[in-house]
């Protein structure tokens, strides 16, 4: 073989090695904890009950408690509101939180009657739901006491416009109020 054959060979086996280890490439790497002992903590939002439930009425512009809500009669432009101290416990940076009626707070006494049906949809679609006057609590950080208001009216409307719910009765045995944490 001559000098140009086994340089050719040579060259050529060369490029091959290259080639072969192009695909890795060797270099230093380290690591150290930058973190030192610090630990995060997921937070909490609970609520419960802490005192004494009230239910009052507006009706043009007059307010007045209702001491038995299963003995009262609705009407067309009430607007019965329901008032409850509860505890709320907040645990975490930027929490803000709302009420709303939990399910099943209104619920018709019978499913498919008539009447029932559309009183309990009149007043669980009107539910405006508060804490302490507020939509939302912003910024809670530790324990407190708060009222939640739930208001729920029958709106006076046009004429006839609230017969379908005439005579409708509805179940407040389960009214409840959910508190949930909202993005900030």
């Amino acid at each position: 073989m001559n000098k140009i054959a086994k340089g050719a060979v040579a060259g050529g086996i060369g490029v091959a090695l290259l080639l072969g280890g192009a695909g890795t490439l060797a270099y230093w790497t380290d690591s150290a904890n930058v973190g030192g002992a610090t630990t995060i903590a997921a937070g909490n939002l609970k609520v419960a009950t802490s005192g004494t439930a009230s239910w009052s009425v507006t009706n043009h512009g007059t307010t007045t408690a209702v001491a038995d809500i299963a003995s009262y009669t609705m009407v067309p432009g009430d607007e019965l509101t329901f008032t409850q101290p509860v505890t709320i416990t907040a645990v975490g940076t930027n929490l803000k939180a709302k009420a709303t009626l939990g399910t099943g707070a209104i619920t018709p006494l019978v499913t498919g009657d008539t009447e029932d049906e559309a009183l309990a949809t009149a007043l669980g679609s009107s539910a405006d739901v508060e804490i302490d006057g507020a939509a939302e609590l912003d910024n809670i950080t530790a324990t407190g006491t708060y009222d939640v208001t739930a208001t729920i009216s029958w709106d006076f409307g046009a004429a006839g416009e609230g017969n379908t719910a005439r005579l409708g009765k509805v179940n407040l045995s389960n009214f409840n109020v959910t508190v949930t944490q909202v993005q900030p």
